[in-house]
């Protein structure tokens, strides 16, 4: 625990906050094997989106790759004292996916 009592402080996840918005703030997702991919790569290079290139964009794809990304990243800054046990991503509030570790 910090010194704080906390399990991991809040203002040392400044760099998975930097990651998510790079990652997903303004951004074009793309899974790694869409036929376009490659004009989405054009696209990208001309400026006209910020590729992204996930294994599956889709929202239980997604939700598992933040969740494993995350977790790498948290065992990392905490000496896997603390981990990821679960992740909620949405798309809207019509569209949401959770992942998490199973007991």
């Amino acid at each position: 625990m910090t010194k704080e009592g906390w399990v991991v402080d809040f203002g040392g996840l400044k760099d998975l906050k930097s990651w998510l918005d790079t990652m997903f703030d303004h951004t074009f997702l793309a899974s790694a094997d869409d036929p376009e991919l490659e004009l989405f790569k054009e696209m990208d290079k001309k400026g006209i989106i910020q590729l992204r290139v996930l294994p599956n964009v889709g929202m239980e794809g997604t939700a598992e790759w933040v969740f494993h990304e995350s977790d790498q990243l948290i065992r990392a800054k905490t000496n896997n004292r603390a981990w990821v046990s679960a992740v909620e991503v949405r798309e809207n509030e019509k569209n949401s996916a959770i992942y998490k570790l199973v007991d």
